[in-house]
Parts: C-alpha cells; structure tokens; sequence
C-alpha cells in the first residue's frame, strides 16, 4: 500500500502544490488504513470468447438501427479494444474495470474530452445491450458519469476565406470540389460516392445517397459549382464514371483522405483551418441567414432529426444583433 501512495504522489506532483501534495497523502493514508492491497487476476482465458459472438450481434443490431458502416467499425474497434485490455468475462466487468480503462485510455494517448465522450457512449451502448439481452445481470456501465465537455461554436468559412482558397487552389478538380461540397453540402463521403452520371446540369442538380439516412435526396448546384465541374469534366481522359477521381494514372475514385491531405495543404498556405466537413456547415449557415426554414435546411442537409441541423447552423453575432435592432429596439 505504501509503494501506491508513493506512486500516486509521484505521477501528481507536477500537477499539485507541495501542501496539496502533503493533503493528498494525508487523504490516501487514512482512506486505506486498514485495507490490504490484492492484485486482480486478469489473465485472458483463451478458451473464452463469449463477448466475440456477444460483439457481432451487438453490431448486427445496430445495422438494423440503419447505422452507417462507419460508426459500426468505431463501435467494433472501441469495444474490442476495451475487451482486450481489461482481459475478464463479460460478467466479471465492473464499473471501476470502465472507469479505470477510460482513464488509462485518457492518460496514453491523450485524447480530447470530446473523443472521451464518445468512448464511453459507445461503452455505454453495448453493455446497456447486453444487460437488456441477458449476457449479464447488471450494466456496468449505467454509472459512467457523461464527460462534460466545454462547448464550442465550430465556426463556418468566412466569404474571404472561401475566396482565398478559390485563389490558391492548384487544379480545376480542387475548386470544382469545393464548389460542390459547399453547393451540395454534402458529406465528404457522399460527394465522393457521386459518378458523372448523378449530376444534371441542365436542372443543375445532383442526386446524393445519404449513408447515414440510407436515403436519396436531391441537391443543387450553385452557378459556380456548375461552370467549374464542367470545366473539370471536360478536361478529364479517363473513361472512370466517377465524378471525381485522382490526378495520376489510373485515375481511381478519390478518397476522403486524400481530399483532407488536400484541403490541409491549401489551408497551411492560406493560414486558414480548412477541412471537408467545414463547407457542409457553411452552406447550411449561409442558406440559414438567407431565410431558408429549418424545415428546409434538415430536408437539403438529410438530417433525420432538426435538432442535428442546428447544431450545424451557426447564427452570427451581427446577424442577432440586426435582428434586435429591427424588431425589438
């Protein structure tokens, strides 16, 4: 017990001042005065492997809920992860196993509160599933307090920042691209799922197939975004029916990674923090202050729920500010 003291002490030292140093100490000797300290076994019987066929009808289940393939390889990726390192049956998991794990998870690769958050939701998910389907009696998990997690306004690009991204961008494929990531807002991975077939440019619309919804829904092409695809397109020798594709040979579908490596560069160079994801909420803001209902902008952004849009919709200070102006002083 006293080489436990000595460690705690030692791994908060940076953290605290010598008086709460002595306090703590003081706190962890009497606490467990009396206690004796017992390694747990947590040997991993080969043998068993219960939570494995448990994990593949965990996630089939979550399939029927119309999850996106996504979000069921994290749920597979997290709960395996924490199976593998606390090394007990299912039964045998307590909450301090949880809270132990979350916390080394935490301390070793230093995560955001945010990313934390998510883990234990997806801990949370799976064994509240197990306990309503029997593999346990209890949920170990139900006393995972929520991470509180400080909020921030994810801001959306300003029309200079779009413009001096417009000006730098090194290929018709790169400004074709973020014209229609902004004009469709689009997930990264939606836009890219697109073939040459999808777009009208005569109606100027595009057909998108939401992953998440599972679902069609038709979106449109600004001016913009319509003259700098063609100009792509046109210029294309490739015979791929998809929309947009690599710069070299063979010319294969572009992927997500790649266009994030993309928009890094551009914003390294424009001093400005640019991702795909960003022009999505951009439109939705700026179609929001442009009068477009609530009900419209979860239709166009294919959001099941409007609060989901909201939380994309970011209501600028001035425009508030006008507001009140104009009908209330």
């Amino acid at each position: 017990m006293e080489k436990l003291i000595e460690e705690i002490l030692e791994a908060m030292q940076d953290n605290l001042s010598q008086e709460q140093l002595q306090r703590l100490e003081n706190v962890l000797i009497i606490k467990t005065h009396g206690l004796v300290l017992q390694k747990e076994r947590t040997d991993l019987i080969v043998s068993e492997r219960r939570w494995e066929k448990a994990l593949r009808l965990y996630l089939a289940s979550k399939r029927l809920e119309n999850c996106s393939e996504g979000t069921i390889e994290n749920y597979d990726r997290c709960v395996r992860m924490l199976m593998q390192t606390i090394g007990k049956r299912l039964p045998e998991i307590t909450t301090n196993d949880l809270r132990y794990y979350l916390a080394m998870y935490q301390e070793r690769r230093r995560i955001s509160l945010s990313y934390l958050e998510t883990l234990r939701h997806y801990i949370s998910s799976f064994f509240s599933w197990l306990s309503d389907e029997g593999y346990i009696s209890g949920n170990p998990a139900r006393r995972l307090k929520r991470v509180k997690v400080p909020r921030r306004i994810k801001r959306p690009y300003s029309a200079e920042e779009r413009e001096h991204l417009r000006c730098i961008a090194q290929t018709e494929r790169d400004l074709a691209l973020m014209e229609v990531l902004y004009s469709t807002a689009g997930r990264i991975g939606e836009v890219l799922a697109l073939n040459r077939s999808d777009v009208d440019f005569i109606g100027r619309e595009v057909i998108v197939y939401g992953k998440k919804s599972k679902k069609e829904r038709v979106v449109c092409l600004t001016e913009e975004a319509a003259y700098h695809l063609r100009k792509y397109l046109e210029k294309r020798v490739d015979e791929n029916q998809a929309l947009f594709v690599s710069l070299k040979a063979p010319h294969e579908r572009l992927t997500s990674k790649a266009v994030q490596a993309m928009l890094r560069k551009l914003g390294q160079a424009a001093g400005i923090h640019a991702h795909p994801h960003k022009f999505r909420r951009t439109l939705l803001t700026d179609a929001s202050a442009r009068g477009m209902s609530l009900q419209e902008l979860q239709a166009y952004a294919g959001h099941a729920k409007p609060e989901t849009t909201m939380i994309y919709v970011t209501v600028r200070a001035a425009e508030v500010k006008a507001s009140f102006r104009r009908l209330v002083d």
